[in-house]
């Protein structure tokens, strides 16, 4: 069959896809566990600011102290 050619690559190209969003979707709640709960979700919320906030607190720092000192 001189046509079926193009059958195979949509058959690769949609089980790709289904791989490439279904299994991160799996593993996402491994990655970033969260609990369902209100006051956990906002916990977990508050607790990524304030480690954000310190990142961005030490970079300003670095960069502040690499003036000062002539680098």
């Amino acid at each position: 069959m001189k046509g079926a050619g193009w059958v195979k690559g949509l058959t690769g190209f949609l089980t790709a896809l289904v791989f490439a969003l279904g299994v991160p979707a799996l593993s996402f709640a491994q990655l970033f566990p969260v609990s369902a709960d209100v006051a956990t979700v906002r916990a977990d919320l508050l607790l990524w600011a304030a480690a954000l906030i310190g990142v961005a607190l030490a970079i300003y720092a670095f960069k502040r102290v690499k003036a000062i000192v002539g680098g």
